[in-house]
């Protein structure tokens, strides 16, 4: 699997999401873990704050 729809931030993300640029790369223990926690935690956030702007335009005042 290629990019897909993932949006990445950097070339970092980049790399670490594809398979090519990820084997030829040499990445420290621990490296690849963290930009993607750093990608998961973008998202999460995006998504808490959609979600709360939805919920809140639902409920009437």
């Amino acid at each position: 699997m290629a990019m897909g729809s993932r949006g990445t931030a950097g070339g970092d993300e980049r790399d670490v999401f594809s398979r090519r640029a990820r084997r030829l790369m040499r990445w420290r223990p621990g490296e690849t873990r963290r930009i993607k926690r750093r990608y998961t935690k973008r998202w999460r956030k995006i998504a808490r704050i959609v979600v709360n702007r939805d919920a809140n335009s639902i409920i009437p005042e």
